[in-house]
């Protein structure tokens, strides 16, 4: 187990294709709804795939309360992804019990994961203009400098005011994990004493077409885990967690969610988009969380797994999970969050791990939306299937495992 200073969750807000919000997203997790619909975003008839995740409503309205309570502006001047991550912050903030105005220390910081930025706005002014060097003269540089990943990292150290360090980690689909993971290693070497993690991240254009073109993306809706499932579908939104050294927390009477108690990550170095086939990588990511959170396998109540409803990373993750958990695995409650929400690309781990949040202090299990049958390939038991039910969680994992073996795995622990 690492020493040093404890870590812990004080607030976090989320923006999800089943929700602007806590508890909004808390309402659709317990009620198994799916966020899958048809593409409005763009014109998506010639794609193999018409649907997606997408975030419905006014995100700077619905944020409108949490902005004026933390001092976060959430503002339809920025991208899409932009516009999730400041409501998502603003919310975080304001469930902390905190103000922008709290965040102007060097021992704040910032730890963002993600991966399309403003790509979605650039894409839309490059399809707009002309195909010669009139473009240049009819469109502002100002207008693309919010597609590099970084750019999200940028607008919310401006909104916050933040003066400690700032990273963005971009991983693809274990960017967020991977952040909240920096974010936690950041608090317990005493760098900082109080981090913003998460992830943010839109659907685009690009995200949509390389997924139809690897024919990863189902045409109806995701079924992680199930044998009649038949890829991914891709989905959009954010979620940050203010984190905080347990002793500065508890000095200020905050509220206490949960605890970060481990993180591990590794670099399978197998496949340009696969995964290994047994699992090896998965299983290495979450031994090591386990092992820097000092809990053994046995003490795990719940798994939010990564389970993108593809064939072969179902399988090589179920085949992981077991490997982990030995003779325990039919035992321990394992879904998938992205059957309700789509793969939200690099904000999938900060928005699962918000889920497995919520299930602590809530005493439920997160189902996985519309499993029904079982693949003998998958060793799985138990995918919480019909809907989430009742249950205590005192310790658990959330998984994110992204293209070239990026896996990330984080160990989380109730107060």
């Amino acid at each position: 187990m690492s020493a040093g200073n404890a870590v812990v969750i004080t607030g976090f807000g989320v923006v999800t294709p089943i929700g602007i919000g806590r508890s909004p997203f808390v309402a659709g997790l317990r009620s198994g709804s799916c966020g899958v619909g048809p593409i409005t975003l763009f014109d998506a008839s010639e794609y193999r795939s018409q649907v997606a995740a997408e975030v419905r409503g006014d995100v700077v309205e619905a944020a409108r309360e949490a902005s004026a309570a933390s001092g976060i502006p959430v503002s339809g001047r920025y991208g899409r992804a932009a516009q999730f991550a400041m409501a998502a912050v603003a919310e975080a903030l304001q469930h902390a019990g905190l103000h922008a105005n709290d965040l102007s220390d060097v021992d704040t910081g910032l730890a963002f994961g993600g991966s399309t930025a403003g790509t979605l706005e650039a894409e839309a002014v490059l399809l707009g203009g002309e195909d010669d060097d009139s473009f240049w003269r009819e469109v502002s540089e100002l207008q693309l400098l919010l597609a590099p990943v970084g750019s999200t990292s940028d607008v919310l150290a401006k909104v916050t005011g933040l003066r400690g360090p700032v990273t963005t980690i971009s991983t693809a689909c274990s960017s967020a994990t991977n952040a909240i993971g920096q974010a936690t290693r950041w608090i317990r070497s005493g760098r900082c004493s109080r981090v913003i993690a998460g992830g943010a991240d839109s659907l685009t254009r690009l995200t949509h077409a390389g997924f139809n073109s690897l024919s990863l993306v189902d045409r109806t809706r995701p079924l992680p885990f199930d044998a009649r499932r038949d890829g991914m579908v891709i989905g959009e939104g954010a979620a940050f967690f203010v984190l905080e050294d347990e002793s500065r927390a508890r000095a200020r009477g905050a509220e206490l969610y949960g605890r970060v108690l481990g993180y591990g990550a590794i670099a399978e170095a197998h496949h340009l988009v696969q995964p290994r086939g047994d699992g090896e990588g998965a299983a290495r990511a979450m031994g090591l969380a386990l092992a820097d959170a000092g809990v053994s396998p046995d003490r795990i109540d719940y798994i939010n797994a990564h389970g993108t409803a593809t064939p072969h990373n179902d399988a090589a993750e179920g085949r992981g999970i077991v490997t982990v958990l030995g003779s325990r695995a039919p035992s321990v409650p394992v879904s998938s969050t992205k059957s309700q929400v789509g793969h939200l690309l690099g904000a999938s781990g900060a928005v699962e791990l918000a889920a497995c949040v919520l299930a602590m202090n809530g005493g439920f299990l997160p189902p996985t939306a519309g499993w029904a049958e079982r693949d003998p390939e998958i060793p799985i038991e138990d995918f919480v299937a019909g809907g989430a039910r009742l249950g205590q969680v005192e310790h658990c994992l959330s998984n994110s495992f992204a293209f070239g073996g990026n896996d990330a795995s984080l160990c989380l622990g109730c107060v």
